[in-house]
């Protein structure tokens, strides 16, 4: 199985009740990762918690090579994610 498909179904399996389907894409220079949310009444639980999977399935799987996120809710909506910086300037 590639990397990418680890990473879908990692991200899948953990955020199983956000996300009605996950894709990633694999470039020299970093992760991208495509998220579509669920139907949800609260809209900025669901994007809170899409961060904190994102970021912890990411950072673990790939650890410091780059990575960008978009959670899409609506066909003209989405949040971009990326890492944040942490003490100490490592991302």
């Amino acid at each position: 199985m590639h990397e990418a498909d680890h990473i879908v179904a990692e991200l899948l399996t953990t955020g199983r009740d956000l996300w009605s389907g996950v894709e990633c894409d694999i470039r020299q220079d970093r992760v991208v990762v495509y998220a579509r949310l669920c139907a949800t009444p609260n809209l900025e639980r669901a994007l809170q918690d899409s961060e904190r999977l994102l970021a912890n399935v990411l950072e673990r799987r790939i650890g410091g090579q780059s990575w960008v996120a978009a959670v899409q809710w609506s066909e003209r909506m989405c949040r971009t994610i990326t890492p944040r910086f942490r003490a100490g300037g490592a991302p």
